[in-house]
């Protein structure tokens, strides 16, 4: 009776296992183990999607950067191009394209002379004479185009004596000079403007008033065009 009684219990223990089976403690921590390393994959793939933004982003700001400054660059070559052109433009004009002509003259007398009234100051000695408007042998300068011309010179008196000059253009004064002084050699100057016309003569002049003796190697006369001029 007893065996019969164990042997039934044995008997449905079995049937209860195979009908209704119990999940096993290893399936249900393999299958928590993995879905917690899911989790952790889509967080390193979450952070590392963040960073790619942000590297895009400011990629992205850089470029537009490079792009603002080669408009602004391009702006600027462009500005340069119309520019010359517009000098281009204006430098082929007969008016710009005109240059003033180089004339200029410095002479200077190496001997001492005596002279009388109204006699020419013939400075012998040429240092410049850029357009050859100047001549040693007659001591007077001629223009050769019409323009503004700035004339200077100094004559230097002798000793113990005094001398008035002037500067002549065509025959009229347009400057004097006083040179004298008391126990010493005197020296005078002076410079003006003029409008002249192309064939104008300029020359020194001994002046009544004074004395007669002009002493050399200081007293020089030099002029120049500043600018040339239509009339």
């Amino acid at each position: 009776m007893q065996m019969k009684v164990i042997l039934v219990c044995f008997v449905i223990g079995v049937c209860s296992a195979d009908k209704f089976p119990v999940p096993t403690r290893y399936n249900t921590w393999v299958a928590g183990t993995n879905n917690c390393s899911c989790s952790n994959q889509i967080d390193t793939l979450n952070k590392d999607l963040q960073k790619e933004v942000a590297a895009r982003n400011e990629l992205k700001g850089t470029m537009e950067t490079y792009v603002s400054e080669l408009h602004a660059l391009q702006a600027i070559v462009n500005s340069i191009q119309n520019g010359t052109k517009d000098v281009k433009r204006v430098s082929s004009t007969p008016l710009q394209a005109k240059i003033t002509p180089e004339v200029s003259f410095s002479a200077k007398l190496s001997y001492n002379r005596e002279l009388q009234p109204l006699d020419t100051v013939v400075f012998d000695t040429i240092v410049t004479n850029n357009g050859d408007g100047y001549s040693s042998e007659t001591g007077k300068f001629t223009t050769p185009v019409t323009g503004t011309y700035f004339l200077f010179s100094t004559i230097l008196s002798g000793y113990n004596t005094k001398v008035e000059t002037a500067i002549i253009v065509n025959d009229k004064e347009v400057g004097r000079m006083y040179s004298g002084a008391h126990d010493a050699h005197g020296s005078g100057s002076n410079g003006v403007i003029v409008n002249l016309q192309a064939g104008d003569s300029i020359w020194i002049r001994l002046l009544y008033q004074g004395g007669t003796h002009v002493h050399g190697f200081y007293t020089t006369f030099s002029g120049f065009l500043v600018n040339e001029r239509s009339t």
